[in-house]
């Protein structure tokens, strides 16, 4: 099933959507990586280092009181010692809540403790001795306890190392995850960018290429040639749209096939008649029928040239038929177009005279002989030079160039009429199109350019027109040599 153009906007903007949302997924999932271990380095790790120097200080001051007590046995000294014992206590009671998923911290903290709690047990135990008189070995004591304190202040100085060692690798990890987040957020960017992209081309292509081909398609019903129907992949719209378009193509090729048959048939009806009546014409003409008037002669005269021009239009009806239809035969042999050119001249003299128009002809030496259907060259070299010189005012000149043009031969007929204006340019070609040019009326049946066309492309070449209004025109046709 085809996804009409509706449709397939909805569908590219979901995709896009999606690729946005799973970008703005992925970035909000690598902030909160960020935020919990920041959280965890300011929460735990950074609050476990302040409490270590807290319980540093808090047991280097407890040693340095219980030193003074047992040099001055002041009460005051003693209760000193107790306050920053019970700290010492508060301050290990807060650290191991803080670490209390981290096993090494609590193992170093659980030494710390012991070793303080003995440290402290000893100096009680000094003290009730002192209180009381009784002798003790203060030396033994004094080792004890410079052991106990050693191995604790040791401990929380593993701790201090541990703890920065578990910033730093929480640092490094913010910068591992950080690195990883910059080359995935680019390859998700750049997935998203090329997919986004690819999708805008598709449902673009999807909708601009058939309506091109509509395009194109109507161009060239527009200039005469039907050809076959559109197959477009398109949407349903445009497929309907196609659909209606070949009906209507379909519809013109039926015209144009019934019109085609009624003007050779029309043709053939007339063509047998209008024989007859130049042929009866021209024997009233020669005296056949008895001696005529002088008024008489030329009322035939006048029917005899009418004849003839209508047996000529009908003949270019029939031939246009023909090559339409594409019946038309040519016989393609070796020929030198020189040699046409020169008989094309001299068939126009009479109409050269009659305008006053001059004719000259630049014809290359060198130009190379053509496989060519002979009358039918020499019949768009009449019609050519027959426009040309018709076109002409009287005093003008018309003339012929023929030169080899890499690999091909070139034919151009100038004039210095009164030129052709833009907008008809790419018309002339047409069928029954006729144009005024200057202050000349159409003349002529429209026929001969579409035939002098038909006959070119038939050759394998080509044929246009150049011309600014009021410098004349130049039509040029050229054949593969």
């Amino acid at each position: 099933m085809k996804l009409t153009i509706f449709r397939r906007l909805i569908v590219g903007y979901l995709l896009i959507l999606i690729f946005t949302i799973s970008a703005s997924v992925f970035a909000i999932f690598i902030l909160r990586q960020f935020d919990t271990v920041t959280r965890s380095i300011r929460e735990v790790d950074d609050r476990v280092l302040e409490y270590e120097k807290k319980l540093s200080d808090t047991l280097l001051s407890q040693i340095q009181y219980e030193r003074k007590f047992l040099i001055g046995r002041d009460e005051a000294l003693y209760n000193r010692f107790l306050l920053f014992s019970n700290d010492f206590r508060q301050y290990l009671e807060e650290i191991l809540r803080l670490a209390n998923s981290e096993r090494a911290v609590l193992l170093l903290l659980s030494a710390v403790k012991d070793s303080q709690q003995r440290y402290q047990d000893l100096f009680k135990q000094e003290v009730q001795n002192v209180k009381s008189g009784t002798k003790y070995d203060a030396e033994a004591y004094k080792e004890q306890k410079d052991r106990a304190t050693e191995t604790a202040l040791r401990n929380l100085k593993e701790l201090r190392t541990l703890s920065e060692q578990t910033v730093n690798d929480k640092i490094k990890t913010l910068g591992e995850i950080g690195a990883s987040a910059r080359q995935i957020t680019l390859g998700v960017t750049l997935i998203a960018l090329i997919s986004g992209i690819g999708i805008a081309l598709w449902i673009t292509r999807s909708i601009t290429q058939p309506i091109w081909v509509l395009k194109r398609k109507t161009a060239e019903i527009a200039q005469g040639h039907l050809g076959t129907e559109l197959d477009l992949s398109s949407p349903p719209e445009i497929a309907e749209l196609a659909a209606a378009f070949n009906s209507m193509s379909q519809q013109l090729k039926d015209l144009e096939k019934m019109k085609a048959d009624f003007f050779s048939a029309l043709s053939h009806e007339l063509r047998t008649p209008l024989t007859s009546i130049k042929e009866g014409t021209q024997l009233l003409l020669d005296g056949v029928g008895g001696p005529i008037s002088e008024k008489q002669q030329k009322l035939l005269s006048i029917l005899s040239e009418e004849s003839q021009r209508l047996i000529r239009l009908v003949n270019s009806l029939l031939d246009l038929s023909k090559m339409e239809a594409g019946m038309m035969i040519y016989r393609f042999e070796e020929a030198s177009l020189a040699a046409l050119i020169a008989k094309a001249e001299t068939e126009m003299l009479p109409l050269m005279e009659s305008k006053k128009v001059k004719l000259d002809a630049d014809v290359s030496h060198e130009l190379a002989t053509v496989k060519i259907d002979q009358e039918r060259i020499l019949q768009v070299l009449r019609n050519l030079l027959g426009n040309a010189i018709k076109f002409t005012p009287a005093g003008g000149s018309v003339k012929v160039v023929a030169r080899g043009v890499d690999g091909k031969v070139e034919i151009a007929i100038q004039d210095t009429g009164p030129g052709i204006a833009p907008e008809n340019l790419g018309r002339i070609f047409e069928k029954y199109h006729q144009i005024a040019a200057g202050n000349h009326p159409p003349q002529g049946t429209g026929l001969g350019l579409a035939i002098s066309k038909h006959i070119v492309t038939a050759h394998g070449g080509n044929i246009w027109a150049e011309s600014h209004p009021g410098n004349g025109s130049t039509f040029i046709f050229v054949l593969p040599a």
